[in-house]
């Protein structure tokens, strides 16, 4: 009789341990997928950023075009019928057609500055693309860096 209390005791100790364990790296995984959607949504955010889609991947840059994310969920330049909506789900950029299907996915890689196709060989789309966001620095462009203070051009 002892040795079966000790043993269902030990079994719902294991139990309870496993669920906590469970939940907890499950609720860390929610968080950064939350956290990666943010970064992306910020990114977009700006509609006046532009982006360079480099729809043949990076390594054939005669294949790209200039992207524009509208804050309804429309692109706008670089409108194609295969690129036409987005939207930010599970961590990553969707693209989707003008039939709102999904023809590919980014996720945002820091290191490199980009978003990066997941390479899903059961989307339609071409692997190995990117989508790169068009940075100005300030100190080449003074009109937008006086702008983005609030400042006209002559510095008041």
């Amino acid at each position: 009789m002892q040795v079966s209390c000790f043993i269902l005791e030990e079994s719902a100790k294991t139990i309870i341990g496993l669920a906590t364990t469970g939940l907890s790296g499950g609720l860390i995984w929610l968080a950064l997928l939350r956290y990666r959607s943010h970064t992306i949504r910020v990114l977009l955010k700006n509609s006046t950023r532009v982006f360079i889609f480099y729809y043949r991947g990076d390594h054939d840059t005669s294949h790209k075009k200039r992207l524009a994310f509208n804050a309804d969920g429309s692109i706008n330049d670089g409108k194609h019928p295969n690129e036409c909506y987005w939207d930010v789900a599970w961590g990553l950029l969707v693209i989707y057609t003008n039939g709102r299907k999904v023809y590919s996915k980014f996720r945002w890689d820091q290191k490199v500055g980009r978003l990066i196709h997941t390479n899903n060989p059961n989307l339609p789309s071409v692997m190995g693309q990117c989508i790169v966001p068009l940075f100005i620095p300030a100190g080449q462009n003074r009109e937008i860096y006086l702008q983005s203070l609030g400042v006209d051009g002559n510095g008041r």
